[in-house]
C-alpha cells in the first residue's frame, strides 16, 4: 500500500504580556529602557521540549506593529553566535545551559527598545506559551489594547475524508473548531462540530465577537482519548512578519454571516481538508520504504530559481545548493526521528557526514529498495516495530548533500504509516513543506507546472499587458508573463498614491499568468468611478499602468 506524504510546518507559535509564566522567565522583571535583560527557560516545565535537549534557542523580535508582527532586532545587540531566522525578521540565538537544567540568554537592549518578543525552540520542537509569544515591555509600557466590537455568525463546513484515511481522525473522536488566535477575536473560541448523518463531513454553528473586515486565525483540533491534537497546517499565503502565525488558517471576515467550507482535496489550497498526525504506537512490524522524489529541486534550480541555501550550516560553512547537477552529484539524506534522532554520534546535526551514516543516506542507485537508479527518486528502508515505541506518525526532513537546504529551520515533513499492512512506502516530495518556493512544480499531480523542457531555458521576459476591458465595471483583467520564478506583487493605488488593494503578493513561477480586480478595496468596499494606477512588480521589474473605473 502507498501514500504521499502531508505537510508538517513546525514553525514557531506565538502572544503574553506577563513577566513569569510556567517555563519562561525574566530578569528586571519590569525592565527599563536600555536595561539587560535575562531570559530564563525552564524545560521541566514545558510540555513540548524536554529537559535533556542537546540545544536550546531564543526565536525573538522587537517592538511589534502588530499582534504577531515583530521587527527584526539590530544586529550589534544580538547575543553571541545568534542568526537571523529565514523570515528575515526574527533573531535565533542559543541559550546557555546551566547545572540546574534550566537555559539562560542575556540581552543587552538599547533604549530604541519599547518590547521584546519570544519563544523557545530545540531546533524541532516549538515552545509556544501555549499559541502565544512571550512579551516582555520596557519603560512600564503595554501593548496597545484592540476591541473587538462586532457580533458574526460562523457556519462551518469540513471534510474529514482524508484525515480518516490517514488514520489521523476516526468518527468516534470529537473534533472542535477553534478560533480568535493572535488577537483576532476577543478571547478564544470553542466551537464542536458534529458529523453531518452518515457523510464525512461536519458542521457547527456559533457566534463570536471580532471585527468585520479584518482577518480571523483558527484552527481543527481532533480529539482523541480525551486528548486534544492540533492539526498539521501551514498557511503558504501568510506575508506578515512573523511567521508563526501561519501554522493558523486564516481568513477575512466580510459578512455578518460567514460561511467556512474548508473541504478541498490538495496539498497546498489555503482550504484544503484537515490533516492529523497519529501519534499510536504500531500495531504490527512495519518495513517502511521511504521515497524522495528531487524532481521538485532540480527544476527549480533549472529555471533560474532561487538556490537552496542551509539554514544550518556546519563548521563546513553549508551545503548551499546552486547547480541542479549537484542533487545528483552530491545524493540525499534524510534526517529527523524517523532515523531515530535529529542528532548523531559522528558530528552537527546536519552537514555532509550525513552522507556517510547508514541510518540517514538515500539512495538512487537500485539498491535499499530503490526501484530505478538514477531518476532522481531517492529511497531509503526502515524497519519499524509494535514492542518499541515507534509511532504511526513520523517526521522527518531532507537535505541534498546531507545540508539543512530544504526549507526553513524546524519546517518538516509528516506521514503517517499504514500498520494494517507489513510493509508500506512513503511517497514524498522534496520541498512539498514549502511550495510556493517551488513554485514550478505542481506538488497535487506530481508534475512540472511550466510547458517548456527546462533544457531550452525560458522565452519569457518581463510583461505587464493592458488591463481588459478599460473603462471597466465592476471588474477587469491584468495578464502578465514572467521569464523566471519570482516574487510578484500586483497592487491597485489611487491617485492620491494609498493602496487600494493587493492582487497578488508570493512567489510564482515562469509563465504567462492573469489577474482580475473586482473593483474592491482590501476592505472589501466596492470603489468609486475615477482613475486608478495598478502596479506590477516582479524581482528588480517594475511597471505601472492606469485604468479607469466607470459606473
Amino acid at each position: 500500500m502507498r501514500k504521499c506524504d502531508f505537510i508538517l510546518f513546525m514553525l514557531i507559535i506565538p502572544v503574553a504580556m506577563i513577566f513569569s509564566q510556567n517555563q519562561a522567565t525574566w530578569e528586571p522583571s519590569e525592565p527599563d529602557f536600555g536595561e539587560t535583560l535575562t531570559i530564563t527557560f525552564d524545560p521541566s516545565l514545558s510540555a513540548d521540549i524536554v529537559a535533556d535537549a542537546e540545544i536550546v534557542k531564543l526565536h525573538w523580535g522587537i517592538n511589534e506593529l502588530k499582534q504577531g508582527a515583530w521587527l527584526s532586532p539590530p544586529e550589534e545587540i544580538w547575543p553571541e553566535n545568534s542568526n537571523l531566522h529565514t523570515d528575515n525578521v526574527a533573531v535565533q540565538s542559543p541559550m546557555i545551559k546551566g547545572e540546574d537544567g534550566k537555559w539562560t540568554v542575556a540581552i543587552v537592549t538599547v533604549d530604541t527598545i519599547r518590547s521584546i518578543h519570544f519563544v523557545f525552540t530545540d531546533g524541532t520542537k516549538w515552545d509556544n506559551n501555549n499559541s502565544s509569544n512571550w512579551n516582555v515591555y520596557f519603560g512600564g509600557l503595554g501593548p496597545p489594547p484592540k476591541e473587538h466590537n462586532h457580533t458574526v455568525t460562523l457556519e462551518i463546513t469540513v471534510d474529514m475524508s482524508q484525515a480518516i484515511r490517514s488514520r489521523g481522525f476516526s468518527y468516534g473522536d470529537t473534533l472542535e473548531f477553534r478560533c480568535g488566535y493572535f488577537d483576532t477575536a476577543d478571547k478564544i473560541y470553542t466551537i464542536p462540530l458534529e458529523r453531518n448523518f452518515l457523510t464525512p463531513y461536519y458542521v457547527g454553528t456559533d457566534t463570536i465577537r471580532t471585527t468585520l473586515q479584518d482577518t480571523l486565525d483558527y484552527s481543527f483540533y481532533a480529539i482523541k482519548n480525551g486528548v486534544p491534537n492540533w492539526e498539521v497546517y501551514f498557511n503558504f499565503d501568510y506575508h506578515d512578519p512573523t511567521n508563526s502565525e501561519a501554522q493558523r488558517r486564516r481568513l477575512r471576515l466580510r459578512k455578518w454571516t460567514q460561511v467556512i467550507v474548508d473541504t478541498v482535496k490538495n496539498q497546498t489550497d489555503s482550504h484544503r481538508a484537515p490533516f492529523f498526525r497519529n501519534m499510536n504506537v504500531l500495531a504490527q512490524d512495519v518495513l517502511v520504504t521511504l521515497e524522495c522524489d528531487a524532481r521538485p529541486a532540480y527544476y527549480h534550480l533549472s529555471l533560474g530559481g532561487d538556490s537552496l541555501r542551509d539554514v544550518q550550516p556546519s563548521g563546513s560553512g553549508g551545503v548551499h545548493i546552486t547547480d541542479p547537477e549537484e542533487i545528483l552529484t552530491l545524493g540525499m539524506a534524510v534526517n529527523g526521528p524517523i532515523t531515530g534522532s535529529w542528532s548523531n554520534d559522528a558530528s552537527a546535526d546536519w552537514g555532509p557526514h550525513l552522507m556517510d551514516l547508514d541510518n540517514k543516506c538515500m539512495y538512487d542507485d537500485g539498491t535499499h529498495g530503490d526501484k530505478t537508479a538514477g531518476d532522481t527518486i531517492f529511497t531509503k528502508q526502515f524497519q519499524f516495530y509494535k514492542d518499541s515505541a515507534d509511532v504511526v506518525g513520523q517526521e522527518f526532513k531532507f537535505g541534498i548533500g546531507g545540508g539543512d537546504n530544504e526549507s526553513g529551520f524546524g519546517n518538516n515533513h509528516v506521514a503517517n504509516i499504514d500498520d494494517f499492512e507489513s510493509a508500506y512506502t512513503i511517497e514524498a516530495q522534496f520541498g512539498s513543506i514549502y511550495p510556493t518556493f517551488y513554485s514550478e512544480w505542481d506538488y497535487n499531480n506530481r508534475k512540472m507546472i511550466t510547458s517548456v523542457a527546462f533544457e531550452h531555458g525560458s522565452p519569457y521576459t518581463h510583461v505587464l499587458s493592458q488591463n481588459y476591458p478599460n473603462p471597466f465595471n465592476p471588474s477587469t483583467t491584468m495578464k502578465f508573463t514572467l521569464p523566471k520564478s519570482e516574487n510578484v506583487t500586483l497592487r491597485i493605488f489611487n491617485t492620491r498614491g494609498e493602496m487600494i488593494a493587493t492582487l497578488i503578493d508570493h512567489r510564482m513561477p515562469a509563465g504567462s499568468h492573469t489577474a482580475t480586480w473586482q473593483g474592491v478595496s482590501d476592505q472589501g468596499r466596492q470603489v468609486s468611478t475615477g482613475m486608478y494606477l495598478c502596479r506590477f512588480q516582479a524581482g528588480d521589474f517594475t511597471k505601472t499602468m492606469k485604468m479607469m473605473m466607470m459606473k
